[in-house]
Protein backbone atom coordinates (compact mmCIF):
# COMPACT_ATOMS: atom_id res chain seq x y z
CA UNK A 1 0.00 0.00 0.00
CA UNK A 2 1.31 3.53 -0.68
CA UNK A 3 2.83 5.39 2.71
CA UNK A 4 0.69 8.64 1.34
CA UNK A 5 -2.93 7.14 2.25
CA UNK A 6 -1.35 5.83 5.50
CA UNK A 7 -3.24 7.54 8.67
CA UNK A 8 -1.00 10.35 8.36
CA UNK A 9 0.17 12.84 11.04
CA UNK A 10 -1.46 13.36 14.43
CA UNK A 11 -2.87 16.57 14.07
CA UNK A 12 -3.41 19.45 10.69
CA UNK A 13 -0.59 21.37 11.42
CA UNK A 14 1.90 18.59 11.44
CA UNK A 15 0.36 17.05 8.33
CA UNK A 16 0.69 20.22 6.16
CA UNK A 17 4.58 20.59 7.44
CA UNK A 18 3.67 23.57 10.06
CA UNK A 19 4.95 24.00 13.52
CA UNK A 20 2.05 24.38 16.25
CA UNK A 21 0.57 27.79 16.22
CA UNK A 22 -1.67 29.80 15.80
CA UNK A 23 0.36 32.53 13.42
CA UNK A 24 0.64 30.63 10.43
CA UNK A 25 2.78 31.30 7.08
CA UNK A 26 -0.58 31.06 4.68
CA UNK A 27 2.04 30.74 1.86
CA UNK A 28 4.03 27.72 3.15
CA UNK A 29 0.63 26.24 4.48
CA UNK A 30 -0.87 26.70 0.55
CA UNK A 31 2.50 25.47 -0.98
CA UNK A 32 2.77 22.46 1.54
CA UNK A 33 -1.05 21.70 1.31
CA UNK A 34 -0.61 21.71 -2.74
CA UNK A 35 2.32 19.10 -2.64
CA UNK A 36 0.78 16.60 -0.43
CA UNK A 37 -2.56 16.79 -2.40
CA UNK A 38 -0.79 15.94 -5.57
CA UNK A 39 0.06 12.34 -3.80
CA UNK A 40 -3.28 11.75 -2.27
CA UNK A 41 -5.03 13.41 -4.76
CA UNK A 42 -8.18 10.23 -5.58
CA UNK A 43 -7.03 10.84 -9.69
CA UNK A 44 -3.67 9.09 -8.89
CA UNK A 45 -5.79 6.06 -7.72
CA UNK A 46 -8.14 5.83 -10.40
CA UNK A 47 -6.59 2.05 -11.11
CA UNK A 48 -5.83 1.26 -7.44
CA UNK A 49 -7.83 -1.04 -5.72
CA UNK A 50 -11.24 -0.21 -3.81
CA UNK A 51 -9.23 0.16 -0.71
CA UNK A 52 -6.81 2.19 -1.71
CA UNK A 53 -8.98 4.68 -3.66
CA UNK A 54 -11.43 4.51 -0.07
CA UNK A 55 -8.24 5.16 1.58
CA UNK A 56 -7.07 8.57 -1.16
CA UNK A 57 -10.78 10.22 -0.90
CA UNK A 58 -10.66 10.16 2.72
CA UNK A 59 -6.96 11.70 2.91
CA UNK A 60 -8.15 14.04 0.77
CA UNK A 61 -10.91 15.00 2.32
CA UNK A 62 -8.82 15.30 5.67
CA UNK A 63 -6.23 17.77 4.26
CA UNK A 64 -8.80 19.42 2.81
CA UNK A 65 -10.29 20.26 6.01
CA UNK A 66 -7.08 20.49 7.39
CA UNK A 67 -6.55 23.52 4.75
CA UNK A 68 -9.81 25.28 5.83
CA UNK A 69 -9.36 24.79 9.50
CA UNK A 70 -6.03 25.96 9.59
CA UNK A 71 -6.52 29.10 7.25
CA UNK A 72 -9.85 30.57 9.19
CA UNK A 73 -8.46 32.18 12.53
CA UNK A 74 -11.89 31.19 14.31
CA UNK A 75 -11.78 27.21 13.21
CA UNK A 76 -7.91 27.50 13.58
CA UNK A 77 -8.09 28.65 17.27
CA UNK A 78 -11.24 26.35 17.93
CA UNK A 79 -8.82 23.67 17.04
CA UNK A 80 -6.25 25.05 18.71
CA UNK A 81 -8.22 24.62 21.82
CA UNK A 82 -9.32 20.74 20.97
CA UNK A 83 -5.39 19.98 20.89
CA UNK A 84 -5.22 21.18 24.52
CA UNK A 85 -8.73 19.29 25.60
CA UNK A 86 -10.94 22.03 25.23
CA UNK A 87 -14.29 21.74 23.30
CA UNK A 88 -16.98 24.84 22.78
CA UNK A 89 -20.15 23.79 23.42
CA UNK A 90 -22.62 26.24 22.04
CA UNK A 91 -24.49 26.99 25.76
CA UNK A 92 -21.30 28.03 26.87
CA UNK A 93 -22.00 31.38 29.41
CA UNK A 94 -18.66 31.96 30.25
CA UNK A 95 -18.55 35.48 28.30
CA UNK A 96 -18.23 38.74 29.71
CA UNK A 97 -21.65 40.71 30.21
CA UNK A 98 -20.00 43.71 29.33
CA UNK A 99 -19.24 42.16 25.84
CA UNK A 100 -22.86 40.18 25.45
CA UNK A 101 -24.27 43.59 26.22
CA UNK A 102 -22.16 45.39 24.05
CA UNK A 103 -23.45 42.87 21.17
CA UNK A 104 -26.95 43.45 22.47
CA UNK A 105 -26.01 47.04 21.28
CA UNK A 106 -24.41 46.42 17.94
CA UNK A 107 -27.26 43.89 17.10
CA UNK A 108 -30.05 46.36 17.86
CA UNK A 109 -27.76 49.17 15.98
CA UNK A 110 -27.86 46.41 13.00
CA UNK A 111 -31.46 46.31 12.97
CA UNK A 112 -32.29 49.82 13.01
CA UNK A 113 -29.80 50.60 10.16
CA UNK A 114 -32.72 50.21 7.22
CA UNK A 115 -34.70 53.17 9.08
CA UNK A 116 -31.70 55.47 8.61
CA UNK A 117 -30.77 58.37 6.16
CA UNK A 118 -27.73 56.46 4.36
CA UNK A 119 -28.57 52.98 5.75
CA UNK A 120 -25.17 51.82 3.59
CA UNK A 121 -23.32 54.19 5.00
CA UNK A 122 -24.01 53.71 8.66
CA UNK A 123 -23.49 49.79 7.76
CA UNK A 124 -20.65 50.44 6.72
CA UNK A 125 -19.20 52.16 10.32
CA UNK A 126 -21.07 49.15 12.47
CA UNK A 127 -18.98 46.43 9.47
CA UNK A 128 -15.64 48.69 10.42
CA UNK A 129 -16.08 48.68 13.84
CA UNK A 130 -16.97 44.87 13.86
CA UNK A 131 -13.90 43.95 11.55
CA UNK A 132 -11.67 46.04 14.14
CA UNK A 133 -13.76 44.08 17.30
CA UNK A 134 -12.04 40.56 15.21
CA UNK A 135 -8.68 42.07 14.20
CA UNK A 136 -8.08 43.12 18.12
CA UNK A 137 -9.38 39.84 19.34
CA UNK A 138 -7.24 37.82 16.49
CA UNK A 139 -4.50 39.99 17.95
CA UNK A 140 -5.32 38.74 21.57
CA UNK A 141 -5.59 35.34 20.61
CA UNK A 142 -2.24 34.96 19.03
CA UNK A 143 -0.61 36.44 22.14
CA UNK A 144 -2.09 33.79 24.57
CA UNK A 145 -1.73 30.94 22.10
CA UNK A 146 1.80 31.91 21.83
CA UNK A 147 2.62 32.41 25.55
CA UNK A 148 0.88 28.73 26.01
CA UNK A 149 2.04 27.38 23.28
CA UNK A 150 5.64 28.67 24.81
CA UNK A 151 4.97 27.71 28.06
CA UNK A 152 3.37 24.35 27.90
CA UNK A 153 3.43 22.95 30.99
CA UNK A 154 3.16 25.34 33.33
CA UNK A 155 0.72 26.23 36.20
CA UNK A 156 -0.61 29.12 33.77
CA UNK A 157 -1.73 27.42 31.55
CA UNK A 158 -5.18 26.61 32.71
CA UNK A 159 -5.38 30.34 32.93
CA UNK A 160 -4.33 31.03 29.25
CA UNK A 161 -6.79 28.49 28.16
CA UNK A 162 -9.87 29.63 30.19
CA UNK A 163 -8.33 33.29 28.45
CA UNK A 164 -7.99 31.37 24.95
CA UNK A 165 -11.10 29.96 25.11
CA UNK A 166 -12.94 33.56 26.27
CA UNK A 167 -11.68 35.04 23.36
CA UNK A 168 -12.84 32.34 20.83
CA UNK A 169 -16.15 32.54 22.31
CA UNK A 170 -15.90 35.85 21.99
CA UNK A 171 -15.02 35.85 18.32
CA UNK A 172 -17.72 33.45 17.12
CA UNK A 173 -20.09 35.95 18.62
CA UNK A 174 -18.63 38.10 16.22
CA UNK A 175 -18.10 36.53 12.98
CA UNK A 176 -22.20 35.74 13.27
CA UNK A 177 -22.41 39.88 13.78
CA UNK A 178 -20.19 40.04 10.63
CA UNK A 179 -22.32 37.84 8.69
CA UNK A 180 -25.56 39.33 9.61
CA UNK A 181 -23.74 42.42 8.81
CA UNK A 182 -22.63 41.64 5.21
CA UNK A 183 -26.27 39.93 4.59
CA UNK A 184 -28.01 43.44 5.93
CA UNK A 185 -25.72 44.75 3.14
CA UNK A 186 -27.13 42.37 0.27
CA UNK A 187 -30.61 43.28 1.51
CA UNK A 188 -29.79 47.01 1.72
CA UNK A 189 -27.93 46.54 -2.29
CA UNK A 190 -30.90 44.64 -3.59
CA UNK A 191 -33.62 47.65 -2.56
CA UNK A 192 -31.60 50.47 -4.43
Amino acid sequence: MNNNLETGADNYFSMLGLPISFDIDKTTLTHNYHEIQKTVHPDKFANAGDLERRLSVQKAAWINDALETLKNPLRRSIYLLSLHGIELSDNDTSIDPAFLMEQMELRENLSEVAAKDDPLSELDTILDDVNARIKRTIKHLSGLFSKLLSESGSESDESLLKDAKTEVLKMQFLNRLQEECLNKEEDLADQF
